[in-house]
Formats: C-alpha cells, sequence, structure tokens
C-alpha cells in the first residue's frame, strides 16, 4: 500500500483546531531550571508514548468535543448529520449525554498492559477536553465523572494513571485551557459564534477572574491528588495573553512548586512554557535540534467514534516512527476506547505489532539522537532510509531502511486489514555510507552484512531477510 493515507484517514483540518499560526515566534527557549533540563533530557530518550481520548464525546461518535463548537466548519467541528435542533439545544443535549455514558467495558489495565508491550513510555490522558467535562473528581465543577448524574461513576484519571504508573510509564495531564460548560468562559445567555470567551473581559472581570480562578483550581487539584505527574501537557492554544489572559507564568509556577519534575507544555505558545514543541498531524521536513514531539492519531480522529474502528496501515505507523526519531523528536500515538471503553482488535493488533517491532529495533530508537551524515548516503533506488545513534556515543549508527511501497496495482486486491497489517517483504540492497565502518550487523537477524571499503566510505550489502515493515543495521566505525 502506498505511504499517502487514503481518504479514510485523512487528518481533520488543523486550523480549526486551534493549531493557530498567527502569533510571532521567538523561536524555542531552553529551560534553565536544572531540573527541568533533567527531565526533558529523560522525557526525549523515551520517543514513544500514547495520548488518550476518552469523553463524552466518545459516547456519540465524535471525534472530541469539537461538536459544541459555534463556527460550524464542517467534519469534526459540527454535530452529528442526524441532529435537528439549535445550537443551543444541541449544546443541552451533549451536557445531557453524561448520564448515560457508562463506559462499562472499560479496563485501564487492559490499556495499560497493551501500551506497554508496544514499548510505549509514557501516557498523555484527557483529563478535561474543551467541553469542559472533568474525567476525574474535581471538587469545582459536578459535571464530572464521579457525579451522581454521570453514567461512568468512576474516577478515570485515578485509575488510568494507577494503571499505567504499574507498568513503569510516566503520567501526563491533558488539559483544556478552555471551558465551554463554564459561564465565566461561555456565557449562555449571550449570543456564542465561534470557539472563543462570548463577553468583553474589560467589563466584566469578574466573570473573567472566576474562570481564572476555576482553571487554576482544578489543575493544582490534579498536580496535588493524582501522584507524580511527568507532562502538563496544556491544550486551546487560543487561550494566552493578551486575548485571553489566563496566568500562564503562575500555572506554570504552582506546577513547578508542586512537581518540581514536571514539564509544561502551553501548546503552540512558544515560549518559556512551552518546555517541547507539538506539530500535530504532522512530522518536520529536517532535524529539530530543540525538543518535540510528533502527536499523530492511529486511527483516523483522536479516539474510537465507533465500534472497531480500522487503523492506519502498519507501514505508515512505522514510517512516522523512524522519520520522528531519526529528526530529533517523540512520536505520540492517539488511540481512545470507543463508547462502552472497549478497545478494538484493530487497535489491539496494530500496538502488538508495533510492540514486536520495537522489540527488534528498540536499542535504535530510545536514547538516541540523530546521525546528521544520513543526507550524505547512497542507496538504492525506492528505498527510504533514517539513521539515529546512541546519545552518549557517535562511533555506532542505526540506519532503517524501509523498501519501496506496493504500488496501487499491487495494493488493490488487498482487503483494508490485509492492507493495514501486511508485511513487507525486505528483498536484498545496498547503501554505501561516508566514513570507515569496522563491523555491521541486522538487527534480530542471523544474516550477515557485507562492508566492502570504499576511498571514504563504506559500502553495505544487506540480505534479504525475513523481518517486517523495515530492516534495521547497527554499524561501529
Amino acid at each position: 500500500m502506498s505511504d499517502e493515507l487514503s481518504e479514510d484517514f485523512a487528518p481533520d483540518a488543523l486550523e480549526a483546531a486551534g493549531a493557530l499560526r498567527q502569533y510571532p515566534d521567538p523561536g524555542y527557549i531552553w529551560p534553565t531550571n536544572p531540573r527541568t533540563v533533567a527531565a526533558l533530557e529523560r522525557w526525549r530518550d523515551h520517543k514513544v508514548g500514547v495520548i488518550i481520548h476518552w469523553g463524552i464525546f466518545s459516547h456519540i461518535g465524535q471525534d472530541g468535543s469539537w461538536s459544541l463548537h459555534r463556527q460550524h466548519l464542517g467534519g469534526f467541528t459540527d454535530p452529528p448529520e442526524d441532529w435537528k435542533g439549535s445550537d443551543e439545544e444541541y449544546h443541552s443535549w451533549y451536557c445531557d449525554q453524561a448520564r448515560s455514558f457508562t463506559g462499562d467495558d472499560f479496563n485501564a489495565e487492559e490499556w495499560a498492559c497493551a501500551c506497554a508491550d508496544a514499548g510505549m513510555r509514557y501516557v498523555v490522558f484527557t483529563t478535561k477536553h474543551h467541553d469542559g467535562y472533568a474525567m476525574y473528581d474535581t471538587d469545582f465543577s459536578n459535571f464530572k465523572s464521579t457525579s451522581e448524574e454521570s453514567g461512568l461513576g468512576r474516577d478515570i484519571v485515578r485509575e488510568i494513571f494507577d494503571a499505567f504508573r504499574a507498568h513503569n510509564m510516566e503520567t501526563g495531564v491533558y488539559f483544556s485551557k478552555a471551558d465551554w460548560n463554564h459561564p465565566g468562559y461561555w456565557d449562555r445567555a449571550r449570543a456564542i459564534t465561534d470557539r472563543y470567551h462570548n463577553f468583553d473581559i474589560e467589563k466584566h472581570r469578574a466573570k473573567w477572574d472566576s474562570f481564572v480562578r476555576y482553571t487554576h483550581n482544578q489543575i493544582d487539584e490534579l498536580l496535588r491528588n493524582y501522584g507524580r505527574i511527568n507532562v502538563l501537557w496544556l491544550d486551546a492554544g487560543w487561550v494566552r495573553e493578551p486575548d485571553e489572559p489566563i496566568d500562564i507564568d503562575e500555572i506554570a509556577e504552582n506546577a513547578r512548586r508542586l512537581q518540581p519534575d514536571i514539564l509544561v507544555v502551553d501548546r503552540e505558545v512558544h515560549g518559556v512554557n512551552e518546555n517541547y514543541r507539538t506539530p500535530e498531524q504532522e512530522i518536520p521536513d529536517d532535524i529539530r535540534r530543540y525538543p518535540w514531539e510528533s502527536c499523530i492519531t492511529m486511527t483516523r480522529g483522536w479516539c474510537s467514534m465507533r465500534p472497531e474502528e480500522p487503523i492506519k496501515p502498519m507501514r505508515h505507523i512505522i514510517s512516522n516512527l523512524l522519520a520522528i526519531v531519526s529528526r530529533g523528536g517523540n512520536y505520540l500515538i492517539g488511540i481512545g476506547p470507543d463508547a462502552r471503553g472497549r478497545m478494538s482488535s484493530w487497535i489491539s493488533r496494530g500496538l502488538g505489532e508495533l510492540g514486536d517491532f520495537l522489540r527488534v529495533n528498540g536499542e535504535g530508537i530510545y536514547a538516541t539522537r540523530p546521525w546528521t551524515p544520513i543526507t550524505s548516503v547512497r542507496a538504492q533506488e525506492g528505498w527510504s532510509w533514517y539513521a539515529t545513534h546512541p546519545k552518549d556515543s557517535e562511533a555506532r549508527v542505526f540506519l532503517f531502511g524501509m523498501p519501496p511501497a506496493p504500488t496501487a496495482d499491487e495494493a488493490a486486491d488487498l482487503s483494508l486489514e490485509d492492507a493495514t497489517f501486511a508485511a513487507v517483504g525486505l528483498a536484498s540492497t545496498w547503501l554505501e555510507v561516508p566514513g570507515k565502518v569496522h563491523s555491521a550487523r541486522i538487527l534480530g537477524s542471523e544474516e550477515g552484512v557485507i562492508v566492502e571499503a570504499r576511498e571514504g566510505s563504506s559500502r553495505l550489502v544487506i540480505p534479504q531477510t525475513d523481518l517486517r515493515y523495515a530492516v534495521g543495521v547497527e554499524l561501529t566505525f
């Protein structure tokens, strides 16, 4: 199957999701706090994490809570196609679905075990999306998963964090700075026309201040009551100074008082409170020396919008992994339970395939950094090559090669499942790298690599293997 995704998996329009670009970029600002620097270095070693979206939106088959969005931009920002009624009526109906959202089949241990086996090192969980529904036991709202009016009746955040920590994974809090259920953000006695607050802050300072205090209080309780938190992952990048001042500096300072080793990520708000950058549904074209993480869905959207939601082709997922790591980033893979809390068989098998790949190739993935001479490598036509080296040594290099994708004609007869999980036959190939290679071996294979010395370079001949998706080769210089 081609590496280009079909329309079935085309990502949503990110401008509607608040991936704002109109603000000046001062460039990445490295932290100066030694504990933050150390935490950031440790985080960069993890390389693979998971972000899990689950909420009322999953229960009604929507991709996040964007259907409350009032601009009607189409697709994921609109209510379900069969909805009949006004925006105001939809908002009330949406919130009322918390009563029937029971998630009876959700098992945090199942998700933690599958993600750990997949080789993921950390989890980011949606404690509260833009709709304002808290998936934890907040003291500042009754619009929460533990309310007597909630069908869930459970503290999902605690279940997730306890289960994932038991599998030695670090934890991150996804928290939306916007809250479309709070009257200090959206006053429903006034017209609402977009995603932003709907009143004049200067004229109604007390109203806005109530929202700011509410936001600070909810973040504070997440960082006080739920054990060690490694990342505070703040979404809704449009909530920022000067338009929607939320006193982000105090949020960040308080986070570090409560959790001295935490990383604060104020997404898309470039500056001192964005400890790493988070390109969404995209991968930079070149090596980036600052810390970054591509958050990309495994399924079409951020959650399972229906039972047995298919995943993207595994070749595409492995290609993403290799491109991201070889350019200096982390890969945050987006998945989520369906309405009842189940993990689809597609996600389960996809995580298994990823784990199999990382068990063979992980030494060239984890705790590595980009190998810049990759730009000088010559290779057999059609093959794509990626390169890393252990962060403490450039005498060892890991090269990962992917053969050409099957043509459209070759893929035409495959079912979706066959195409998604097809094992790509890794034929013999060659490449030429700069420098004198002392030895070379294929990760996970006993097959030998022929090394031929050239003037100023080395030619490698790699035999056919039974490995899946890509071949990894360790070189010593």
